[in-house]
């Protein structure tokens, strides 16, 4: 199956957000470094960190808004109004996630670093399987798995093993607040259930658009 033309837009954006330094934020309106350092801000809550089997398992939102900031950037120029709304519909009803597992403060397939075979399991699960096992709820009966989950190898150079997540999200109405939930099928880690409630939705500060 050939991919949409936005949703390859989608997937180029969030990979940009690997390995990008936070700084510190602040309310509202905020530049997109302390847009994502707000994000990053576990007191804000939406980045969210549970312990399961000796595996810390951090949930990040990833608004759509600083996945247009990021490709926008790229052009020089100044962004018009036009071009800002067209690339806000390219990535309208898709909802994205960074989901990081470590185990001993590192990234979580090292621990079968001597053996090949659930070694090569476990990236292939990080970076196909485990997308089957991440939804996104609003209800008991409304609920999507993710799209697809994207694992870019880091190869040590951080202290965790960070999925990238994108749900198709047109159906759902997330303004009410929802929760991702992470059933584990190859950690053992149970069910793990990240809230993010509308009031906290609500408080996300606006992102400043050059």
């Amino acid at each position: 199956m050939v991919a949409h033309p936005s949703f390859n837009l989608v997937v180029q954006g969030i990979s940009l957000l690997i390995g990008t330094a936070l700084a510190t934020g602040c309310s509202a309106p905020l530049d997109p470094t302390q847009y994502r350092a707000y994000l990053a801000n576990p007191a804000h809550g939406f980045t969210q960190t549970q312990e399961a089997n000796g595996i810390s398992v951090t949930c990040t939102y990833r608004p759509t808004d600083l996945l247009v900031s990021q490709e926008l950037a790229q052009n020089a120029n100044s962004t018009t109004s036009a071009q800002l709304d067209s690339v806000r519909r390219s990535y309208a009803g898709k909802t994205c996630f960074a989901l990081a597992l470590a185990k001993d403060s590192t990234a979580i397939e090292n621990q079968f670093a001597t053996n090949p075979t659930a070694f090569t399991q476990t990236l292939t699960y990080l970076s196909n399987g485990i997308a089957a096992d991440v939804f996104l709820v609003t209800s008991p009966r409304d609920s999507v798995p993710a799209l697809v989950s994207m694992y870019p190898r880091q190869y040590g150079n951080t202290p965790r093993s960070t999925v990238l997540l994108i749900f198709d999200t047109h159906q759902l109405n997330l303004e009410q607040g929802f929760h991702l939930t992470f059933r584990s099928t190859a950690f053992n880690l149970g069910t793990l259930r990240f809230p993010f409630p509308a009031a906290t939705l609500a408080d996300l500060p606006a992102l400043k658009f050059n």
